[in-house]
């Protein structure tokens, strides 16, 4: 069960909202927290390509493994970001409708170890708060919302 989600319609063609949000490398520009992103495997993006990310977390660079789990073109995909005992599943899908893309989005947070499993309520609200407006910010990305404020 997902710890957290959103939804959102980006009024862009399902091919380029698939392809901006599969690759990691666009990353900082709709998730506020992440400084770079650096791609560790050298085939196209599918299942088992890794990316290393680093993210700044209240003043403190934070380094996270991200895998792809799996991969289905302009339909869905699932990257996983580990991290020091946490582990988070992004699942996204993508669909096809009259307004252009609707982008689902869930979030499920996964701990190892005692002092992990007291602090996982801690942790969700967290990760809830920096990653639960991506979808959005994305959109206003690809929208060209930011550019006209």
């Amino acid at each position: 069960m997902a710890d957290f989600n959103a939804s959102v319609i980006i009024c862009e063609p399902i091919e380029e909202v698939f392809a901006y949000f599969a690759d990691m490398a666009n990353a900082p520009e709709y998730m506020n927290k992440v400084e770079s992103i650096e791609k560790k495997t050298d085939e196209p993006i599918g299942v088992g390509t890794k990316y290393k990310e680093i993210r700044n977390v209240r003043g403190n660079k934070v380094y996270a493994e991200i895998e792809y789990l799996s991969y289905e073109k302009n339909v869905r995909f699932t990257r996983r970001s580990s991290s020091n005992g946490l582990t988070i599943d992004y699942a996204y899908r993508f669909s096809e409708i009259p307004e252009g893309t609707q982008v689902e989005f869930e979030g499920t947070v996964h701990v190892k170890g005692l002092k992990m499993r007291l602090m996982r309520n801690f942790l969700v609200k967290m990760v809830k708060s920096e990653d639960s407006d991506h979808v959005q910010n994305a959109k206003e990305v690809l929208e060209g919302v930011a550019e006209s404020l």
